[in-house]
């Protein structure tokens, strides 16, 4: 094997282009998903009174509903499951495409 233990340079180039690509991809669905978690919480609080919610109060409820879900999601229990899965999801991309 001539490249044995040799980077390949374009290859590397396109797999880092491919890869902001996809991270841009994964950002759009990860807002769009927070935005979910918005309107869910807007939702609840919009059921329990008959007037509408104010300007303010929508902002506090989103600002407050995000800061939740962040901290949810990095809570250490919730990283070491994510931590499992994509270990596990890591393990059987390497079986399907070694």
């Amino acid at each position: 094997m001539a490249n044995e233990g040799k980077w390949d340079s374009t290859n590397f180039a396109q797999k880092m282009k491919d890869s902001k690509n996809e991270l841009t991809d994964l950002q759009k669905h990860l807002n769009e998903l927070m935005v979910q978690f918005t309107l869910r919480a807007l939702r609840v609080y919009q059921a329990t009174r008959p007037e509408p919610l104010r300007q303010g109060e929508i902002a506090m409820l989103i600002r407050n509903e995000l800061n939740n879900a962040i901290a949810d999601l990095t809570a250490q229990s919730n990283i070491d499951a994510i931590t499992s899965m994509a270990k596990d999801e890591w393990a059987k991309s390497q079986k399907t495409n070694p």
